[in-house]
Parts: C-alpha cells; sequence; structure tokens
C-alpha cells in the first residue's frame, strides 16, 4: 500500500518582494503570486488528492485553494505546517539583520541548524514540529494521496527529515521556491522516498511568473 505525500510551497506573497523576514507574520499574496495560482490550478488538475492540510497562514491557505480548485476537497489548517516564528527578525528586511542582530544572524548563514532567535522559534523545534506533524497525518492517511502546502523553511525541514538525514545535515537540503512541488512516497512501514522536488514546470511557459530570486538564500551560501 503506497501513501504519496505531496508538498507545496506557497505563491510569491508580499515578503519575497518587500525583502522582509516573513516568518509567522500572516502576510497576503502579491498579483503575480495570484497569477502562478492560476498556473498551479492547472497543473495540479490532473493530479489525485484525497485531503488537503495547509499551514493556517493566508499565503499558504490561498495556494491551498489554487492546487484544490478542480478537486473541491476540505482544507484542514494545521498549526504544524507553520513557517517559522522568526521571533524579532519577523519584518525586518534581510539586509539589517546581520546589523541588528549579528550573533543570530551568523547563525542563520553559517549554521542554519542551530539558529535560533530570542523571542522565536530555534531551527531544532521547527524540525520536531513539522517531523510529528507529517508523520502524524501520513500515519493518519495511509494508503492515500496528500496534499501539505507549507511554506520555504518548514518544506526545508521537511525535506531533510523525509530524506533520513539529521538536523545539523539541513544545509544539503536545497530550498524550494514559490509553488514550487515535492512528492514523496511512503511503503508499508510507512518509510518515505523521494519522487521529485522542487517542481516549477508550470510556471515554465510564462518567464514573467518565475520565482522571486530569493537573494537571501544566495548570502545563505556565501
Amino acid at each position: 500500500m503506497v501513501t504519496t505525500l505531496y508538498l507545496i510551497r506557497h505563491c510569491e506573497a508580499l515578503g519575497n518582494i518587500n525583502d522582509t523576514f516573513q516568518g509567522s507574520l500572516d502576510e497576503d499574496i502579491t498579483e503575480k503570486g495570484a497569477r502562478q495560482l492560476e498556473k498551479l490550478s492547472e497543473r495540479c488538475k490532473d493530479f489525485t488528492f484525497d485531503v488537503v492540510y495547509s499551514s493556517p497562514l493566508i499565503r499558504a491557505y490561498k495556494t491551498a485553494q489554487a492546487a484544490d480548485k478542480y478537486h473541491g476537497l476540505p482544507i484542514i489548517t494545521d498549526d504544524a505546517f507553520k513557517e517559522i516564528d522568526g521571533g524579532e527578525f519577523e519584518g525586518c528586511k534581510w539586509d539589517m539583520l546581520p546589523v541588528l542582530f549579528p550573533d543570530s544572524y551568523s547563525y542563520w548563514k553559517n549554521d542554519f541548524a542551530g539558529f535560533m532567535t530570542e523571542k522565536g522559534e530555534s531551527m531544532r523545534q521547527v524540525f520536531e514540529r513539522v517531523s510529528k506533524g507529517v508523520m502524524r497525518v501520513v500515519t493518519e492517511n495511509k494508503g492515500k494521496n496528500i496534499l501539505i502546502v507549507s511554506h520555504g523553511c518548514a518544506i526545508r525541514n521537511l525535506c531533510c527529515f523525509l530524506l533520513g538525514r539529521k538536523l545539523e545535515e539541513i544545509g544539503d537540503c536545497e530550498w524550494v521556491d514559490n509553488t514550487g512541488i515535492t512528492c514523496f512516497s511512503f511503503d508499508d512501514e510507512l518509510k518515505p522516498s523521494l519522487v521529485f522536488i522542487n517542481d516549477c514546470e508550470h510556471l515554465k511557459s510564462d518567464p514573467d511568473l518565475a520565482p522571486h530570486q530569493m537573494f537571501w538564500r544566495n548570502k545563505n551560501s556565501e
């Protein structure tokens, strides 16, 4: 009995174009993001979903609605798949983070697994939250096709866990782009296997819809 899990990152949101740390801030999508969702809806039309979960943040929920457009399933909001609570980082411009919070930013850039802020979640807390969440969902939906819509950092942690890596190896896991689709399959013993990762094929027909260049991802790899 195969269980299939699709992970989709939300479409472009205001924080992506304003170059701010969004985290758990509930920021809306952009006009470009809405157009990305039109493409995503058509892409997901031929997928089979039996159950749909979403982070409750609006940018993820609207993305779940688009992916679910031709399926009409109830969308279950689940806090397990929210984005990292960045504490004092949230709402700050990326270029100001090393100035205002040099120690914490150094972890984000050089030791992602060790990242934490005074007022928010640590990366380990995110890793444990999403890991427990995904296994709960998969266990409750064995043999089904599951969709979870979430966020960049949360999905990076999910992929790290599902690939069988320790949190300390998260730097070896790639980021996914806006509306990027990732798929894992699970066997009878719920052992996951990667099918594909960060598939944005649905955006390639329109160059204007290409995901916003995540400059902070490049800085993290400098």
